[in-house]
């Protein structure tokens, strides 16, 4: 995983809120990333501006919220944009919830071996089990899968 910068496409639209612009991303929460964090937007055509902006990911939803006047004109209201998140800070390391990490620990079997992707969609697969039965079989599964591949 790098540890140094990385980019993103990214798109979505310009809304205005009390406390100024937000430019929210299409397709729901950037996923995998450190956020509560800066990082620098480079807004495409016709647009073309670099704007350094504050990433706010919340459950269904991420905002880019500029932390600077920016010194080019915007999108206006509901007008979509597209460009290049820039994170300074690279991408964040999945942990282990302590239920999987115990449980492959229990079974000896390593998810270390997994590359991210697949740690990623093992580890929103499991996220989205509310139901502690069904959070259990998903568990059982992840170990399963695991464990075929050693």
């Amino acid at each position: 995983m790098p540890a140094d910068r990385t980019e993103i496409p990214v798109q979505g639209r310009y809304e205005a809120a009390a406390h100024g612009p937000h430019l929210v991303l299409d397709g729901g929460p950037l996923s995998g990333h450190d956020t509560f964090l800066t990082g620098i937007l480079l807004l495409a055509e016709p647009y073309t501006a670099e704007i350094p902006v504050r990433i706010l990911t919340l459950d269904d939803i991420t905002v880019l919220s500029p932390t600077t006047d920016p010194a080019y004109p915007l999108p206006g209201a509901g007008k979509p944009w597209s460009g290049v998140l820039r994170l300074p800070h690279g991408w964040r390391t999945p942990s282990l919830p302590k239920d999987l990490a115990r449980a492959a620990a229990t079974a000896g079997v390593d998810l270390g071996q997994w590359d991210e992707a697949l740690t990623r969609y093992a580890l929103t697969f499991l996220g989205e089990a509310r139901d502690p039965e069904v959070r259990a079989q998903r568990i059982h599964v992840i170990l399963a899968a695991a464990g075929a591949g050693q």
